[in-house]
């Protein structure tokens, strides 16, 4: 049952896909919708961080470790300019912040 509705996602994310780049394949897209698109998986992968991040058993909750963390690798991300040193401090503060406050 559980491959049945794995598969039918997949195929419901691909017909979606596909039928924008069916029909904006066809057409041209003027310079400000492409610099508008530029945004989308920006904007996207922010509110996934953020529910993730602030958001506990339905409730917001300001005492998780993850703000830190978050606050932290945010730093490192603009000191570095790097996905990989940003992710591995990021990982490497939550799992210190979990250690010393349980």
């Amino acid at each position: 049952m559980i491959w049945l509705a794995i598969f039918i996602s997949g195929l419901a994310v691909f017909l979606t896909r596909f039928s924008f780049i069916g029909i904006l394949n066809r057409r041209d897209i003027s310079p400000a919708m492409k610099s508008l698109l530029g945004y989308v998986s920006t904007a996207v992968l922010t509110a996934i961080v953020a529910t993730e991040t602030f958001i506990s058993n339905h409730e917001i909750d300001m005492t998780n470790p993850k703000i830190p963390a978050l606050v932290i690798a945010g730093i490192a991300a603009v000191l570095s300019r790097s996905v990989v040193i940003t992710i591995a401090v990021g990982l490497v503060s939550l799992y210190l912040l979990k250690a010393i406050f349980p």
